[in-house]
Formats: C-alpha cells, structure tokens, sequence
C-alpha cells in the first residue's frame, strides 16, 4: 500500500506532466518528476505528518493570501472554522476595524505559521465544496515556522510561530469553487 507522500507524489508528477506545465517546466530545465520532489519536500517542512482524506461537500477551506500570492492556484487551506474561533475569541473587544483586521491577521500568520516573505496576509479566499461533490487532500498539523525566513533564527527581530492547526495541501481542485471570501486590510 502506498504511502500519503508516495500518493501525493505520483499526483503531482501526473499534473507537473501535463502539456502546458511540461513546456513551463522544460525552459527551465526541469522535470515532473524533479518537481515533484521540490513539491513534496515543501510540504514535509510544512506539515509535522500527513493524512489522505477525501472530503464531500458541503464543506468551506479558507486561505490567506497577499498581494503577490495566486489564490486560485494555491494548495494550502484551512478549516473555516479556524477564521470564526478568532474572530469569536475578539468579539467582545472593542477594536477600530483596521486594529480587528490587524489581530485576525496576525492571529492567522501565528496559527498557520505563516512567514512573512511567503505570505502578507491582505485577504482570505473561499474553496466551497458543493454538495455532491468531493475532492482530495492531505491533512497534517503545520510546523512552526520562523517570522522571518530570510532572517537568521538567532536575530533578536525573529521568533518562531507556533503553527499546529490542521492545514490541508489540496493538489487539484476545481477553481469555480474558489472565491473571494474577506479583505483583512485596512
């Protein structure tokens, strides 16, 4: 029986070798089956362990995402539930709204162990699986991460982000599913 990472490894060299990701791959020197190894190695230092789990619909994923970052295309989601335990967690606390946008952000990068060069966290996007519909994914508990990636762990301005939620690497997914769910800028 093959193992998660085996799966989510034969998965990615089925995408990385279709033809338009192919010609991509090829001007730069690449094959499927390197990429799929860079691929899952980022995940491995993403998720503390990995679990296959096929989830049917209704279901609502969330993901943060920067100016820079695709939405549409990104892998990493989270259970929506993780957005309302914060947001109920502040409810009571009276914050200008820029300040409550400013704490569910730094809230999200602290429990998704996001650093701040991958990911400025300006908005969050929906994936809604209908219902009837299932889709795919492996499932771990994120690892904590430095603040700073590009900074030596040692420098004072650095500190490590806690990480633990459940976050979920989606391979493939349908993008009519994905849509804008919240602006988290000011």
């Amino acid at each position: 029986m093959k193992s998660a990472w085996d799966e989510i490894e034969q998965t990615l060299i089925g995408l990385y070798s279709l033809p338009h990701n192919l010609i991509q791959l090829k001007s730069k020197g690449e094959t499927p089956q390197s990429e799929a190894r860079k691929k899952v190695s980022e995940i491995r230092s993403g998720l503390a362990s990995v679990a296959r789990e096929d989830f049917s619909g209704p279901m609502l994923f969330l993901r943060v995402v920067g100016p820079t970052n695709r939405a549409y295309s990104g892998e990493w989601w989270f259970d929506a539930k993780l957005l309302d335990t914060i947001e109920a967690a502040y409810s009571r606390i009276y914050f200008s709204s820029a300040d409550r946008k400013r704490v569910v952000r730094d809230m999200l990068r602290e429990s998704l162990a996001v650093a701040t060069e991958w990911n400025k966290i300006s908005e969050i996007w929906a994936l809604e699986i209908p219902t009837g519909q299932a889709i795919r994914g492996y499932l771990g508990p994120g690892n904590p991460q430095q603040l700073f990636a590009n900074l030596h762990f040692s420098d004072k301005r650095n500190r490590l982000l806690a990480g633990g939620v459940r976050q979920i690497f989606f391979p493939v997914k349908n993008p009519l599913w994905v849509k804008h769910y919240q602006n988290l800028m000011p």
